[in-house]
């Protein structure tokens, strides 16, 4: 597997308020921009979620392959995705770290088995621009309820 992209961002939330969103496969519609349809098959680890985004209506099914609640973390593998023939056997892991003081450091990362180096500056604008709206949102999501 090659690093494709990574996107770190600390969020202004305690980390088992951010867990509890992110671990929650099948959640994204709470904090996905973009997002048109959503739907989840299967539960835990093995369970698959599809999604749909705009603009250009596309569709990714995700695999989850692995979760640690103890150490914040969790894996996935795009078992579906319209670059399937530029972008090979996909991966996307969630990594978070306790800063204290109700603050949270959100690592997302992609890696693949290979990516067409014709496409590889979009694919890696493409994701990384998803991982840090998607973690943006979800700042802003988690602020909203500390304000009610």
């Amino acid at each position: 597997m090659i690093p494709v992209t990574t996107v770190t961002k600390d969020i202004d939330a305690p980390i088992g308020e951010v867990w509890a969103i992110v671990s929650a496969w099948g959640s994204e519609k709470l904090w996905f921009p973009n997002r048109m349809r959503s739907s989840l098959e299967g539960f835990g680890v093995g369970s698959v979620r599809t999604l749909t985004f705009k603009p250009g209506d596309f569709t990714v099914s995700e695999r989850l392959e692995a979760v640690d609640p103890l150490a914040h973390t969790l894996s996935y593998a795009l078992i579906q995705n319209p670059d399937h023939d530029r972008a090979k056997y996909p991966r996307g892991s969630i990594v978070l770290d306790d800063l204290g003081g109700a603050r949270t450091r959100f690592t997302w990362s992609c890696k693949a088995s290979w990516v067409d180096e014709n496409f590889k500056a979009e694919f890696v604008n493409m994701i990384t621009g998803m991982y840090s709206e998607a973690i943006d949102c979800l700042g802003k999501l988690l602020a909203a309820s500390e304000e009610r």
